[in-house]
């Protein structure tokens, strides 16, 4: 195929700015409903229904997870749920460009969409909201929850070429986990249902030319539904300080989506092997300091080292959580604030839209917003139920006349 030359291409903005794109299709398109599910390179690694919590620690998560976010970390953390648990809601909302407001304006106001594309390039935008409901009990939780996220891009100047990843996620899961070795060996697993919408796509100067509103609106129409099997195990060293190690096994044999609805099935998720690590040195009523990691995606060996590896730091205190780490080689920061049955943590990270750690940094800023109630029965009579010990004794909370507050 012949390429574009200067004055083609030109023409072709002109073309894709005029009446088959119509202005407020190319950010309908960017804020999009969608879960990032990217494997092509150049493009961010998959990261699915993550917490903000542990993105503030540098999403190093699966060794001290204990609670409903189990089920999207490690099935295993079940085994370190206290008491009966009722997440009301968990709603979280991120962006990467605290200016995008003023972008979107800049767009709609444009009288000159040629150049407005052009003054994009290199840029890239991303978008993202999500909640859940999670009931967990010892060893057992079910959750039914929605992601939407949006990446956009547009690349080479000399010949325009958009790339869109656009995915929407609703599902439900269910987790079990079980003791080999009581408050030693936690083995759990969990199943997700999940109906997917979106689609992965690059569209080059001269389809561009060719491209119609339809064309790129049925594109992103694609949806299929599938289920995802994950299984992981911790196992906790009953010393002082606690380490803790994890395997954790995801989208088990890969989940492939079966076609409902659509031009096209969408991508399906590649399965991912995560080894983790955790110390806790803890200070009764004072705080607990957790530093953790993660090695991710140990079983690609296309991808680069130094974004395979995730460091994080978290400082419990009675009502505030202070948060640090590293993931992808970029740092990441996070804090909470535990208001009785709220919780509000917020975080900003980097994300890795390059090859290798520190070509094209895409930094992040999510914010999360947790209504919770717990009670445990056993608590009235000075006990408790599940492990309120370990790792996750950082997200565990205090117990008052049997209400369970977490931290």
């Amino acid at each position: 195929m012949r390429e574009s030359g200067p004055r083609e291409n030109a023409q072709i903005l002109r073309s894709v700015a005029g009446s088959r794109l119509r202005p407020l299709l190319v950010f309908a398109i960017l804020f999009a409903f969608g879960s990032l599910a990217v494997a092509t390179p150049g493009l961010p690694l998959v990261e699915n229904w993550t917490s903000v919590r542990a993105l503030g620690m540098g999403n190093a998560y699966t060794a001290i997870v204990n609670d409903g976010d189990s089920l999207f970390y490690n099935p295993a953390g079940l085994g370190r749920v206290s008491g009966i648990n009722w997440t009301i809601v968990d709603a979280r909302a991120g962006i990467d460009d605290i200016n995008i407001v003023q972008t979107l304006n800049n767009f709609k106001s444009s009288t000159d969409t040629t150049k407005f594309i052009q003054s994009e390039y290199g840029k890239h935008h991303w978008i993202n909201a999500g909640a859940k409901t999670a009931i967990t009990i010892p060893h057992l939780g079910v959750a039914a929850f929605g992601n939407a996220e949006a990446l956009t891009s547009i690349t080479n100047p000399p010949y325009p070429q958009l790339n869109l990843q656009y995915y929407q996620d609703y599902g439900a899961a269910a987790g079990l986990s079980f003791d080999f070795f009581p408050e030693i060996v936690k083995f759990g697993f969990d199943v997700k249902y999940i109906i997917r919408t979106g689609t992965e796509s690059t569209f080059t100067s001269d389809q561009l030319a060719s491209l119609n509103t339809t064309a790129i609106t049925d594109a992103l129409k694609s949806t299929g539904t599938g289920y995802a099997l994950d299984t992981g195990i911790v196992i906790t060293v009953p010393a002082p300080i606690r380490p803790s190690l994890s395997f954790v096994w995801k989208n088990m044999g890969t989940t492939a989506f079966t076609k409902t609805a659509g031009p096209a099935a969408p991508p399906s998720i590649a399965d991912e092997m995560i080894v983790g690590g955790a110390l806790e040195f803890n200070i009764p009523l004072l705080l607990s300091i957790t530093p953790t990691f993660d090695y991710k995606y140990a079983n690609r060996a296309d991808v680069q080292l130094g974004k395979k590896l995730s460091i994080g730091l978290e400082v419990s205190l009675p009502i505030l959580n202070v948060r640090g780490g590293f993931n992808q080689g970029y740092y990441t920061l996070g804090v909470g604030a535990n208001l009785g049955i709220l919780r509000v943590d917020a975080a900003t990270y980097g994300e890795e839209l390059g090859e290798y750690p520190g070509q094209i940094e895409d930094r992040r800023y999510v914010v999360e917003a947790i209504f919770e109630v717990g009670f445990d029965p056993f608590a009235f009579f000075g006990g408790g139920s599940g492990s309120k010990s370990g790792s996750g004794s950082s997200n565990g909370g205090s117990y008052r006349r049997g209400l369970k507050q977490r931290r």
